[in-house]
């Protein structure tokens, strides 16, 4: 299962990017053992934490029709889902990570010096970021309702949010004003249903 997994992934990617992916897995699995930085491991961090962040992603940038040099923001990343797999993937976007623990921003520090990756990395709390961004993500964060309200200060009139959930998105929905969002699937993950949460209309 899991050579079927990477093949998926290297066909998707293609072989230079691949290698990339095979490094920064490493770099996770070594690290993990003794900075205890994430649950992923094995096959799960190769099809939930690699694939599935391309896949999701990859989905966003084409529903929200953004080309390149669009910034991006990834808030609570951990280790890096799903921001740095999609920036293996697709160098050309202006990625901020947004991390407040501190042994996962000396982790993906490590990242980008070892793989030679650029994007800015904010070792703080939403909270305390101003910056406006073209697209705000994160998953497995937050509520709907509370990640509305802590980015409410980093759109612009043309900000798109793409908040990546599980089947509880239909629970949260009801906490916020529905009208002004849609849940779209993405089926090009066929093992479970992720959904990522758009706004319809400017949410300023």
């Amino acid at each position: 299962m899991l050579n079927s997994i990477k093949q998926e992934i290297k066909l998707l990617v293609g072989e230079t990017s691949f290698s990339q992916l095979e490094r920064y897995v490493n770099l996770i699995e070594e690290k993990n053992k003794v900075m205890n930085l994430t649950g992923f491991s094995g096959e799960k961090l190769w099809k939930e934490g690699i694939l599935e962040s391309i896949l999701t992603l990859n989905f966003v940038q084409k529903w929200t029709k953004k080309k390149e040099n669009f910034s991006l923001v990834d808030i609570g990343s951990g280790v890096g889902f799903p921001s740095i797999p999609y920036l293996i993937f697709n160098p050309n976007i202006d990625l901020t990570i947004v991390e407040s623990l501190q042994k996962r921003c000396d982790f993906l520090k490590l990242v980008a010096n070892e793989l030679g990756l650029k994007f800015n990395l904010v070792c703080d709390r939403m909270e305390n970021v101003d910056q406006k961004f073209d697209i705000l993500t994160a998953r497995a964060v937050s509520s709907l309702d509370k990640l509305i309200k802590l980015t409410k200060k980093n759109l612009t009139s043309s900000s798109i949010v793409a908040f990546i959930k599980g089947p509880k998105i239909f629970d949260e929905i009801k906490a916020v004003e529905k009208e002004n969002f849609i849940i779209e699937k993405v089926n090009e993950i066929e093992s479970k249903n992720v959904y990522v949460v758009f706004n319809k209309k400017p949410l300023i």
